[in-house]
């Protein structure tokens, strides 16, 4: 079941990307959500490479703030399309990925604390 979704693409102190991904309860809070956690990032120095909305079956475990970049173990790659939206596919331990931030659509890769939920 797709569920309207708020990704948000950081650097982390190390030069990596960060990926966070965080349910929300429609398009209207999302939008909300995007313009506060935008703010909140590029008034803290931090401006975020993307801040997207979009639907997703892909579930993950709550953002927490603050946790430690060793905790930063799951990776993923992430799609940007011209046309909006975005997609997020959990990689493997052997799984590559080659970030393309100027194609189209625009591939990057990053960790995350976040790990994959199974089940509904």
């Amino acid at each position: 079941m797709l569920k309207t979704a708020l990704l948000v693409l950081t650097l982390t102190d190390d030069g990596a990307t960060r990926v966070t991904l965080s349910e929300q309860a429609g398009a209207e809070d999302c939008a909300l959500a995007r313009t506060t956690v935008t703010a909140i990032l590029t008034q803290a120095g931090r401006p975020p490479l993307a801040a997207v909305c979009g639907e997703t079956a892909l579930r993950l475990t709550p953002f927490e703030h603050g946790a430690a970049p060793d905790t930063e173990v799951n990776r993923y790659r992430v799609e940007l399309p011209a046309s909006g939206g975005f997609t997020v596919e959990p990689l493997a331990g052997g799984d590559t990925c080659t970030p393309a931030p100027e194609a189209t659509p625009a591939v990057h890769c990053g960790r995350s604390a976040q790990k994959v939920l199974t089940g509904n």
